[in-house]
């Protein structure tokens, strides 16, 4: 699967608009991008992973309310 795949089903499943998905998979990318370049431990961007999809699953729940 694809970047573009990736966020067309993104888009599908969230019911988000392709754009606010094609911003928070950038973001995505950067957070993780930055936790690697600056993590002592590689374990730390799993808790940075966790977090980031916790809050994406906050949003689309209250989106679906």
């Amino acid at each position: 699967m694809n970047k573009r795949e990736v966020i067309a089903e993104v888009a599908r499943r969230s019911g988000m608009a392709t754009e606010e998905c094609v911003l928070v998979l950038n973001t995505f990318e950067e957070v993780v991008a930055d936790e690697l370049n600056h993590s002592d431990t590689k374990g730390g961007i799993f808790d940075t992973v966790y977090r980031v999809m916790s809050c994406l699953n906050r949003k689309r729940e209250k989106k679906n309310k």
